[in-house]
């Protein structure tokens, strides 16, 4: 994991993006799963995947995994 990437961290806030969708993407970039993320962000696993369905939807995919791909593309979560 990311040592920058925690609860803790501020998001910025990225039209038609918000701030916990973008957050949400970073820890997937990480590789967590949807069960992974919701213990981290204390949210359920279905409430997680709430938030990337809307991300892909807002970036134009249909998959997380495209969302990634995407929000990387356009500077909006960083991979180390």
């Amino acid at each position: 994991m990311d040592a920058n990437l925690n609860s803790q961290t501020t998001w910025p806030v990225t039209p038609g993006l918000s701030p916990r969708e973008l957050e949400c993407l970073a820890w997937v970039s990480q590789g967590k799963s949807s069960t992974d993320i919701g213990a981290i962000l204390g949210l359920s696993a279905r409430t997680v995947d709430s938030y990337l369905e809307k991300a892909a939807s807002k970036l134009g995919v249909r998959t997380r995994i495209e969302a990634v791909a995407v929000g990387v593309r356009r500077g909006l979560i960083e991979i180390d």
